[in-house]
């Protein structure tokens, strides 16, 4: 067997979630006038909301995006299109600093290997086109052959739909593939119940460890080149 696509998760894998948060925060608190510290828990509570429906699949594919805008909205008493502002200022104004680590080199990496590259990632609070702008900004989408996000795809990791959509495209079966990213349940659980390999970036990892039959646990996005190693040898 071997693999013919990978899949990669885009936020605290490729990009770095804190600093754009952190940036529309800011953004939040210049078009509404309310103190930086109170958006940041809007922020913060809307998030850990929005990740429990989706968990619990109470979510609304259909509208993945526009209810993750309105819970934040609604939790500032402010109108949604303030929270569409705040992610186009956030979007604008950041800089290189959210490109990870060892991201640019992963994806050079794995391209390396004659391997079709795609990123699978949720949506909260902005497009997923503003997330392919980034990706595009900062030179990630070079090695990129196609995006899929929930906004687009009209589904949510963990949910079957949101893995087997890369797979079609790309006419792979499950067992070609592998996905990587860092949230457990979203992606890790999500890409072994719809038959991919997956790999859960731990930072508390202390390296490359295969914990599940088809799944393995690395300290950062750079493992997935080691992880492809074993998978071959095996």
């Amino acid at each position: 067997m071997r693999v013919k696509l990978v899949s990669f998760d885009v936020w605290n894998t490729l990009l770095d979630i804190g600093v754009m948060l952190s940036f529309l925060s800011k953004g939040l608190g210049e078009v509404t006038g309310i103190e930086e510290e109170e958006t940041a828990g809007g922020v913060s509570l809307a998030r850990e909301r929005i990740k429990g429906m989706r968990s619990k699949g109470t979510g609304n594919p259909e509208r993945a995006l526009e209810e993750s805008q309105e819970l934040l909205a609604e939790l500032l008493g402010i109108n949604v299109e303030l929270v569409k502002r705040a992610t186009a200022r956030a979007v604008l104004r950041v800089g290189d600093e959210i490109v990870l680590p060892g991201a640019k080199e992963a994806l050079e990496g794995v391209k390396r290997k004659d391997l079709k590259v795609t990123v699978t990632g949720n949506v909260m609070f902005w497009p997923g086109s503003y997330t392919r702008l980034l990706l595009e900004r900062f030179g990630l989408m070079d090695h990129i052959d196609k995006t899929f996000f929930a906004d687009e795809v009209k589904a949510f990791k963990p949910m079957r739909e949101m893995f087997e959509k890369p797979l079609k495209a790309f006419n792979v079966r499950p067992e070609e593939a592998i996905h990587i990213g860092d949230t457990y349940a979203e992606d890790f659980e999500g890409a072994l119940k719809a038959g991919l390999w997956a790999v859960w970036i731990n930072p508390k990892a202390e390296g490359v460890r295969r914990i599940h039959e088809r799944g393995f646990e690395v300290p950062s996005v750079g493992g997935i080149l080691e992880v492809l190693e074993e998978i071959e040898k095996s």
